[in-house]
């Protein structure tokens, strides 16, 4: 009986020992807005309607409160920007939906964007509702390449230096 009395207290120590390591040990977690970090920058293109309308897109995407992110959307309408102000921006992964509110030519509209990100293109489709009714169509837009940094210049550039 002697004998058993430290095997069980080894067996006890040894049993606590992976219940701690156990609890311990996590799993890594992934931070949501480091998976989608690569939707921060400017991007540019064009919009096509249904009905044969067209015109330029661009979208701006910065990392705002909370992991949330902010987009700013500017598009042409007949030859004429259009600003617009964002009321939702939802990524997830590589997806985004985004809607914004616009004004053009005296009416009030809201468009819905859905799309993919892959590497630097980003695209999908849109839903606008205006007041005259409804309108759909597909946009595409590329990121533009980030201006390099010019650090260290100490006194300007000339020709010939």
């Amino acid at each position: 009986m002697k004998k058993n009395i430290p095997i069980a207290l080894l067996f006890l120590c040894l049993a606590n020992a992976v219940v701690a390591l156990a609890a311990e040990t996590k799993p890594p977690v992934k931070a949501p807005a480091a998976a989608a970090a690569s939707f921060a920058g400017e991007f540019s293109g064009e919009w096509t309607g249904e009905n044969g309308s067209s015109g330029a897109l661009k979208l701006t995407f910065k990392p705002g409160k909370d992991a949330a992110w902010e987009m700013n959307a500017t598009f042409t309408f007949e030859g004429s920007a259009i600003p617009t102000v964002t009321k939702s921006v939802v990524v997830d992964g590589s997806k985004l939906e985004a809607v914004f509110a616009w004004d053009v030519q005296g009416a009030s509209a809201s468009s819905k964007l859905t799309g993919e990100l892959k590497d630097d293109r980003l695209e999908g489709t849109y839903d606008s509702t205006t007041t005259d009714g409804a309108a759909k169509g597909k946009w595409k837009v590329i990121r533009a390449p980030l201006a390099p940094k010019l650090s260290g210049l100490t006194r300007p550039l000339r020709a010939g230096a």
